[in-house]
């Protein structure tokens, strides 16, 4: 009898195993993340993008839902960088990166985003690295700053590499040899997770992070502020914004009265100014840019043949390449494209203000007695043995002397106002 009690505990145990078991699975099972929320990071990393990545990130926790960020960039500011880092490490949710599309790339500031992903994907044809801080002219830092930055800046790569398990020794090599990986070396060098298309991504993701093979991709294209965060935040619409506000500027001073001249210029100089709370902004490339302005609208007024314009534009390129504060950016510059574009405009510009005040120097009066000359006025009467007479012009009635003889009613051009005396000839245009 006692055996046989013994016996149908034992079952009795083993069945309620199975039982919990059976429970726990399910439960868990129905546990996974059905649902991921993704947006893109493309463009240059500013504190627009940390905006971007904040908002999209506490929307996910609060619905607990996974993250997926694409990412195509080419590098940004480096204090945004740190931050956007910050923001993925401490996600409540799990937080994929993945470079894409084909021949994307996560260069300088983006390497640091990709690898501090739960689990980073590079799709193919694409690359990682090259993430040596540089000034804002695309050059190494010198000196003294240059340690300071870049030990810096090592520091919080191998700090993201020691937090997800990532090959410290490749990932620092980015940051002070400037190395670059094709996702298939990133592979390899385990600095990433896996290499995938963009249709296979949800199927490869590990059990680990717990999100159902079936789960749905919702992709948030960003919202009218963060739209325009990012349209301001390109270094290089910043420096168009800069030149057109003050080109607009100097139309108004050239055309005063209209007002409209003026107020797009003040407008753009704003939205300069908003940006320049986004991008590190360096005032001496903005004074350079100035004095540019300054001696190529000198050139107007000053005989320098040539020399003004040429110190114009070298000032001009150097404020362009140094207008973003080297020590807070990684890569932030103004393209050689964009910068050729604008002083070949400011040139047309400042050619067609000279052409302007030429003309104006050419121009005839158009009061005081020296506007008449050219006038048709109408013979009133004339007396051909002293070759003068009297004309009628703009109402009112003037002396007039030729050489030529004239009948009455006949119409005469003033050659020269001498005087009250108006020197006429034949009208041959009648």
């Amino acid at each position: 009898m006692r055996e046989h009690i013994f016996l149908d505990m034992k079952n009795f145990k083993i069945f309620f195993t199975l039982i919990f078991t059976f429970i726990c699975f399910n439960v868990f099972a129905a546990d996974k993340y059905s649902k991921i929320y993704s947006f893109e990071i493309d463009g240059v990393i500013t504190d627009a993008t940390v905006k971007l990545v904040a908002a999209n990130i506490e929307r996910a926790e609060r619905d607990n839902v996974p993250v997926l960020i694409y990412i195509n960039t080419p590098g940004g500011v480096l204090e945004s960088t740190r931050l956007i880092v910050q923001n993925i490490l401490s996600s409540k949710v799990p937080v994929i990166t993945y470079v894409y599309p084909n021949g994307a790339r996560a260069a300088s500031a983006g390497m640091f985003i990709t690898i501090a992903g739960d689990y980073a994907i590079m799709s193919e044809s694409t690359n990682i690295g090259a993430a040596h801080p540089v000034s804002s002219n695309g050059e190494d830092i010198k000196g003294e700053m240059e340690k300071k930055v870049v030990n810096d800046t090592i520091a919080l790569a191998k700090s993201i590499a020691e937090k997800r398990g990532r090959n410290e020794a490749a990932v620092i090599a980015m940051v002070k040899e400037s190395v670059s990986y094709t996702a298939k070396e990133a592979l390899d060098l385990k600095i990433i997770n896996a290499v995938s298309a963009n249709e296979n991504i949800v199927s490869i993701l590990p059990d680990n992070l717990n999100i159902s093979k079936k789960a749905e991709i919702q992709f948030f294209e960003p919202d009218f502020t963060q739209s325009l965060y990012n349209f301001i935040a390109d270094p290089n619409i910043l420096s168009v914004l800069l030149f057109i506000g003050i080109a607009l500027i100097l139309l108004e001073i050239k055309v005063a009265g209209t007002f409209i001249f003026g107020s797009l210029g003040a407008v753009c100089l704003v939205l300069f100014a908003f940006g320049a709370n986004i991008l590190p902004i360096n005032f001496i490339g903005i004074g350079l840019i100035i004095l540019g302005f300054g001696l190529l609208v000198a050139e107007i007024f000053i005989t320098s043949f040539g020399l003004l314009t040429i110190g114009g534009v070298i000032s001009f390129v150097f404020g362009l390449r140094a207008l973003f504060d080297s020590e807070k950016s990684a890569g932030v510059s103004v393209s050689m494209w964009v910068i050729i574009l604008i002083i070949s405009l400011c040139i047309s510009l400042v050619l067609l203000i000279g052409r302007l005040i030429i003309k104006d120097f050419k121009r005839k009066p158009v009061v005081g007695i020296e506007s008449l000359e050219g006038s048709i006025a109408d013979i009133l009467e004339w007396d051909s043995a002293s070759n003068s007479g009297k004309v009628m012009l703009h109402g009112e009635i003037w002396n007039a002397s030729s050489k030529e003889n004239y009948e009455k009613g006949e119409k005469v051009k003033v050659i020269v106002a001498d005087g009250l005396t108006l020197h006429i000839e034949k009208n041959n245009n009648e």
